[in-house]
């Protein structure tokens, strides 16, 4: 069953591309003209889903650019292949979701480097991390700073994100993934 569920992303990918790719209507971060070339930003793209946004969205339109962000930009072997074959078109940035620094400087380069953000693809979630956070495997393993730290994770980084990089107009495409992964894409309109 997971191999057939991870062989179905691919699809999955395409079809919220093609989504986005669909609507006639840009909305802008800055700028309220039509942008001439697409700006996309995938948090949480250092492997999964996020990576294959990544490379999906660079495949597909040659005029893409994508921003990347992820917590360890240097960590990211997928993440910096994909820079060496797209070096014009990719920017990785570090985005840490439980430091909302790292949020506004990420949203204060992508205005300044572009003025506007055409989607935005929210690919982070943790069920464990090793040596910070178990799966509980039974009720009597749960613990109260592991819940904490996966809800700023799964849930609150996400809206921050949302937060400073939106403008007033989104539509919401929500999915829910293995692995208590939420991934929310946000196609910007007017």
């Amino acid at each position: 069953m997971k191999l057939n569920l991870l062989n179905t992303r691919p699809k999955l990918i395409t079809s919220l591309i093609n989504l986005r790719s669909s609507s006639s209507s840009f909305s802008t971060f800055v700028s309220s003209s039509k942008p001439e070339v697409a700006v996309s930003l995938v948090q949480g793209a250092s492997r999964g889903i996020g990576l294959e946004f990544v490379k999906q969205l660079l495949e597909r339109n040659s005029q893409e650019h994508v921003i990347a962000t992820c917590r360890n930009p240097d960590g990211a072997a997928g993440l910096n292949e994909l820079k060496n074959k797209f070096s014009e078109r990719l920017h990785i940035q570090r985005l840490d979701l439980t430091i909302e620094s790292t949020i506004e400087d990420s949203a204060r380069a992508i205005r300044e480097r572009y003025g506007y953000l055409n989607l935005l693809v929210n690919a982070s979630g943790i069920l464990s991390i090793p040596g910070v956070i178990q799966p509980e495997t039974t009720l009597s393993k749960v613990e109260r700073s592991s819940l904490l730290l996966a809800y700023e994770i799964n849930a609150v980084g996400p809206i921050l994100v949302i937060k400073v990089c939106s403008s007033s107009s989104v539509m919401l495409c929500a999915l829910t993934c293995l692995f208590q992964c939420s991934i929310y894409v946000f196609h910007i309109n007017e």
